[in-house]
This record gives C-alpha cells, sequence and structure tokens, in this order.
C-alpha cells in the first residue's frame, strides 16, 4: 500500500508527499494505528482523483513570492522550507523543497533530515542545501534541453536567518558547529541560485514539511501548482 502511494508521491501528487515520508518512515515496525492513517490516506487520494498538476506555460518571474509575467522566458524557481524539531522520537526535522517551472510543480521532496538541528535557523540551512542540489542539477537538464536560465534562480527560504547564514560565511557563535557540506550553497550564490526571503503565508513548501489544517492545505497545493480537473 504504502509504495502505491510513494509511486504517486514522487511522480503526480506532490500533496501527499509528506503524508507517505511519515509513513514510509515506519513501513518496517507498522502498528494498527499507522495502518489506519495509510488506508486515510488512500481514501483522501480516491476522493481527489480530479486533482493534479497543472503547468499552464505562464512564464514566470517571482518577486516577493508572487508569480507574474516576464515575456520571453521560462523561469526555474525554488521553495525550501523545514519544521523544527518535529520528529519527536528522535529530535530531527522534516525539510521539504519544491522546484517550480510553467506554473507547476517539476521536482519537490519531503524527508526527515539525518541530523538534528540545534534551531530553526539549523534546520532552514540544510533545507535549503538540499534544495539548492535540485536546482542546480535541473539548470543542467534544461540547458540540455534547450530551455536554459540566463538569471540565477531564485530559491525561497521564509527563514531569514538562514539565509543571512548562506549569504555571510563568517563564522558566528551559534552556527559554526556546522559542518562544511552544508555550506555548499555558497559555491553558487548570485552565480546560479539566488536567494530570497518569502513570507511564510506564500511558503510553497509548506505542505512537504507538515500536517495543515484543511484550508491551508489546499492553499499549499495551489501554490505547488495543483489544480482540480
Amino acid at each position: 500500500m504504502v509504495g502505491s502511494l510513494n509511486y504517486a508521491a514522487n511522480h503526480t501528487r506532490p500533496d501527499i508527499a509528506f503524508a507517505t515520508s511519515r509513513l514510509a518512515s515506519v513501513v518496517s515496525r507498522p502498528s494498527h494505528e499507522h495502518l489506519e492513517a495509510a488506508k486515510r490516506l488512500v481514501r483522501y487520494v480516491s476522493a481527489t482523483a480530479s486533482v493534479g498538476l497543472e503547468y499552464s506555460g505562464v512564464r514566470q518571474r517571482l518577486q516577493r513570492g508572487a508569480a507574474d509575467v516576464k515575456s520571453g522566458e521560462m523561469l526555474l524557481s525554488c521553495y525550501t522550507d523545514a519544521s523544527f524539531n518535529s520528529v519527536k522520537a528522535d529530535g530531527t526535522s522534516i525539510g521539504g523543497y519544491v522546484c517550480l517551472l510553467g506554473g507547476g510543480a517539476v521536482s519537490w521532496r519531503s524527508k526527515k533530515q539525518n541530523e538534528v538541528g540545534l534551531s530553526s535557523c539549523e534546520t532552514e540551512y540544510m533545507a535549503l542545501h538540499h534544495g539548492a542540489k535540485e536546482v542546480v542539477w535541473l539548470r543542467r537538464l534544461l540547458e540540455e534541453l534547450g530551455v536554459g536560465q540566463k538569471e540565477p534562480t531564485v530559491i525561497f527560504c521564509d527563514n531569514e536567518s538562514a539565509v543571512k547564514l548562506a549569504k555571510n560565511a563568517c563564522l558566528h557563535g551559534l552556527t559554526k558547529h556546522i559542518r562544511p557540506k552544508w555550506h555548499w550553497v555558497r559555491r553558487f550564490l548570485d552565480k546560479e541560485v539566488r536567494l530570497e526571503i518569502v513570507k511564510s503565508y506564500q511558503q510553497a513548501a509548506d505542505i512537504f514539511t507538515k500536517r495543515l489544517a484543511e484550508a491551508d492545505h489546499w492553499k499549499g497545493m495551489k501554490l505547488a501548482g495543483m489544480s482540480v480537473h
């Protein structure tokens, strides 16, 4: 059951990525509660079978988190997010990102972080790292497909401290313990990626990091380019 859900979550249904990821983390030791949660998710997918990704062909220029039109370009963008200390069993956090192109999501991720972050800044910084890696790869792919990106790809993050940390290579008392690999994004700043702060209510990656109320869930789906067909 979880395998089938995971296939949909990875290819056509980003709205179930978070729930499926959480179920997959307990598949080796499931309880009755987990089985019931999986059944509820199957019922949700069945009830929303008409919901899917929509690529409207909108050529986007993202500014302050809102999309508008810039003629002649199809711009890639990315949102990254993390829910601090949300896995109470081991103190880790859930990180996620979503990359958008042509009005819809083309790549996304919802996964428990392997390291325990000591602050929301640190967990958001780790999520930013994974989002940046995906952006760099997608830019290479788009270039091969003839849709090369002329300008640095904007990555939106709603944690101001994480953005400042990425832009400032100085060591700080609260962040000097962070492993060097998480600073990888700095190599690409203003060359292939550009970081901007986005308001939490415009955070398209929020749906990949936590369980949301129904209204917020549907809003997150819309931000990810999903609609009812």
